[in-house]
């Protein structure tokens, strides 16, 4: 939803915008099934987003395989800016002051000053949509921490054609006590009509350790617009893992 800086209470915003460049305010940019509420301002030499917004490393490179601790979390309030596009070139950066929160989100007491940068090339070639990216991130830590990298490092492709996408990146992350642990990582996934498919893995290399993989197989199928049937299989082979597991289930959307 876009709102005009011509409103009183908006007004100065308006020095935002250099050089008589047209600005726009929005607030909750997009569809978010949380409520995540934060304010962007676009003009000529790119986007500044301040709030509760992901970060310009996790929307950039976007890697679709296995997830791993990338960042810190879309919760979580911070500042972010994206030049415009340049020759197929996107880049981005975000700086977060003082994680909060609980479960998979940083406390504050574990990490301060998170810094992400991410660059993304998009190249049409034919039917083919390719995507290279590449993303960082550095962070202070306790070094007992077990919910941020103190430093990490990403560079992954995407290839995109009809109905089929097939992902690729590799990951190295530095744990806070300074261990690092290098990933593989790969997915495919195919949607046709009601019909959703897909396969991811992760090959995880420890600095101090055995190797281990990690497997996913997802299918659903929709029934009605308010239906859906999910089966999937998670398969990983880590020293203190559950092995194999396989669910099967139905969702109601309401």
């Amino acid at each position: 939803m876009k709102r005009s800086i011509s409103m009183p209470i908006l007004a100065a915003m308006a020095i935002l915008s250099a050089s008589s460049a047209s600005a726009d305010i929005l607030y909750q940019k997009g569809s978010f099934p949380d409520q995540r509420h934060f304010l962007a301002v676009d003009v000529s030499w790119g986007e500044l987003e301040i709030g509760q917004a992901d970060s310009a490393r996790n929307r950039l490179v976007g890697a679709a395989a296995v997830p791993a601790s990338t960042g810190a979390g879309s919760r979580t309030a911070k500042l972010s800016y994206y030049t415009p596009p340049l020759r197929g070139f996107e880049l981005g950066a975000s700086y977060t002051p003082m994680p909060r929160g609980a479960g998979d989100m940083p406390d504050p007491r574990e990490a301060m000053h998170l810094v992400e940068a991410a660059v993304r090339k998009t190249v049409l070639m034919g039917g083919i949509s390719t995507r290279f990216s590449a993303g960082t991130s550095r962070a202070r830590v306790r070094s007992d921490s077990r919910r941020l990298p103190r430093q990490s490092w990403i560079v992954g492709t995407q290839f995109a054609w009809q109905s089929v996408t097939l992902d690729g990146d590799l990951r190295q992350q530095q744990e806070a006590d300074g261990v690092s642990v290098r990933s593989l990582n790969a997915a495919l996934a195919y949607g046709s009509g009601d019909m959703t498919l897909s396969l991811r893995a992760r090959r995880t290399l420890p600095e101090n350790g055995a190797a281990s993989g990690h497997y996913l197989a997802d299918l659903a199928y929709h029934i009605t617009p308010r239906w859906q049937v999910m089966a999937d299989t998670n398969i990983d082979t880590g020293a203190e893992s559950m092995g194999t597991v396989v669910k099967v289930g139905a969702r109601l959307v309401f």
